[in-house]
């Protein structure tokens, strides 16, 4: 089955865990299956910690919005 493909601008805040304060932002252009944030969270991850040159167990990632720039197709259907 074909899903949509989605062009996402993701702005989001991240943190080192043990700091109470300094967060930090990013802005990420990729594209994604989905423009539900949680869904986009978790395809979008890897890139996320590949840009702020993070393991996922040091940081805190809070997204804080996502614009969809439009549909840019959809997956093949290989089966």
């Amino acid at each position: 089955m074909k899903k949509p493909i989605y062009r996402v601008v993701v702005d989001f805040e991240y943190q080192n865990k043990g700091t109470r304060t300094q967060k930090k932002y990013a802005t990420i252009d990729s594209f994604a299956y989905s423009t539900e944030e949680e869904e986009v969270k978790e395809h979008l991850m890897g890139r996320m910690l590949r840009k702020i040159r993070r393991k996922e167990d040091q940081v805190i990632i809070k997204i804080k919005n996502i614009e969809n720039k439009g549909q840019y197709g959809y997956t093949s259907d290989r089966f």
